[in-house]
């Protein structure tokens, strides 16, 4: 990282000069500059890393409370109107929060309400409101854009905690259930079935059929990349 190096640089320089006494009122302008250009590549990231510290809860259950990997993943996030790249991060989905990886090693907590967007494992979230971006009888939080063209399609991606006793232990596990919900026009409709899906599009419906046939997609067994393909493919035949 940018700053990390820069860091170090300014480290290593102002070790050199008061490691060596009598260079230190010859070389004040070296040290001054170095702490300067450490101040300017810090101040952006400030806020990124001034959250409160994240404790992971359940380390030792079977199943656990991230997105996809229990393991840090570098992303790109969008924060307090500034970006950064190259993050290590984890999306914690039962509390719908982000956690991301200082580099002395401490995992801090982010303010949600100042992301815009994060991108991980080929997955963007967007951190969209009820009643602003989106309906109002929805959630607010983070949803993961699936497909965005004239049309929209984003996921809410939730886990549940449960429990279950082995050998006098408490085990958590963690059930994941995705929703999925439709922009058409200015309005969200939430999609689960083949029937919903196609009952957005009733003048397509025998077309979009045939893109799912066509394509050996079963809605049952792979219900979101259906839905992607069937949005996507109405845009397509709707396109003025």
């Amino acid at each position: 990282m940018r700053i990390f190096t820069i860091g170090v640089f300014f480290l290593f320089l102002a070790s050199r000069s008061f490691g060596q006494t009598t260079a230190v009122s010859e070389r004040p302008k070296e040290i001054a500059y170095a702490v300067s250009a450490y101040k300017d590549a810090t101040s952006q990231s400030q806020n990124l890393y001034n959250g409160r510290q994240y404790y992971v809860y359940d380390n030792r259950s079977e199943e656990h409370q991230f997105f996809e990997f229990r393991k840090w993943h570098n992303g790109v996030l969008m924060y307090d109107n500034q970006r950064f790249d190259s993050i290590p991060m984890l999306y914690d989905i039962f509390k719908d929060e982000v956690i991301i990886k200082h580099f002395y090693g401490d995992h801090l907590l982010l303010q949600s309400e100042k992301i815009d967007y994060f991108y991980v494992d080929n997955h963007t979230f967007e951190r969209l409101e009820a009643g602003k971006d989106i309906d109002a009888e929805m959630r607010t939080g983070f949803y993961d854009v699936l497909y965005n063209g004239r049309s929209r399609t984003i996921a809410r991606r939730i886990k549940q905690r449960q429990e279950k006793i082995v050998d006098k232990r408490v085990i958590a596990l963690y059930p994941q259930k995705n929703s999925y919900f439709v922009r058409k026009g200015d309005r969200y409709f939430s999609v689960h079935s083949k029937k919903s899906a196609f009952n957005l599009f009733p003048e397509y419906k025998r077309e979009l059929r045939k893109v799912l046939k066509d394509e050996r997609i079963k809605f049952k067994k792979n219900r979101e990349l259906a839905i992607v393909k069937i949005v996507e493919a109405y845009d397509k035949l709707a396109k003025p």
